[in-house]
């Protein structure tokens, strides 16, 4: 193959030889570019991180998870995160992350493998866990302020309550750009698939958590 390592890495996307974000990467190890502002960075860290490391960073995510719900907090849903009267049942706070990582990341790389040949699971795995971290720190949030949020009456506002609500809101706005940068990532589309998709099966991730929970939970 002729051409500029550049060229013959476009050469390869476009043949679909390799992924976009393989591609990317490539590119970015044989022209180095200017460092990633922080911002930029935690917006869209899966240019830089993905496959394995992205997975080992997101089972770090599920566990740290895992350990703050014995503060009270329970993460019952894909986009969930309520606080609880006690701390909640190691089986049940295994479960809830059960139902939302491996298995919206399964619904995403199924999503991903019906349109395009060459994209792989542990990808999906990695990037789905690793988006949860805002969730994560959420939750923490949730946690340490639950004396002022009680789970058995309508909480009385408070400033310390009113800046959790809207740190709340952002951590779900980051984690699901979070979330939508991942799912290009890992999958290589663009356009009305991309779009399509990531809002139908974060629709569907949910419904399929909340339902399976009914059931299980």
């Amino acid at each position: 193959m002729r051409g500029t390592p550049d060229e013959r890495v476009r050469a390869l996307v476009r043949d679909n030889v390799i992924k976009p974000a393989e591609g990317e990467r490539l590119l970015a190890t044989m022209s180095p570019r200017p460092p990633r502002s922080g911002w930029r960075l935690a917006l869209n860290p899966f240019e830089r991180f993905g496959g394995g490391v992205a997975a080992a960073a997101g089972l770090a995510v599920a566990a740290l998870s895992v350990a703050i719900t014995r503060l009270g907090v329970r993460f019952d849903g894909f986009l969930d995160v309520h606080a609880t009267p006690a701390a909640v049942p190691l089986g049940t706070a295994l479960l809830d992350q059960a139902l939302a990582w491996p298995l919206p990341a399964l619904l995403f790389w199924a999503y991903a493998r019906l349109l395009r040949r060459r994209v792989r699971l542990i990808d999906f795995v990695g990037v789905t866990g690793l988006s949860r971290a805002p969730l994560a720190l959420t939750g923490l949030a949730l946690g340490l302020l639950a004396p002022e949020a009680p789970v058995d009456a309508v909480p009385r506002l408070t400033p310390g309550l009113a800046v959790f609500a809207v740190a709340a809101m952002l951590c779900l706005v980051w984690f699901l750009a979070l979330l939508y940068q991942a799912f290009k990532n890992a999958s290589g589309l663009r356009g009305a698939a991309l779009i399509a998709g990531f809002i139908g099966i974060v629709t569907a991730s949910e419904i399929l958590s909340k339902v399976a929970l009914a059931y299980l939970g």
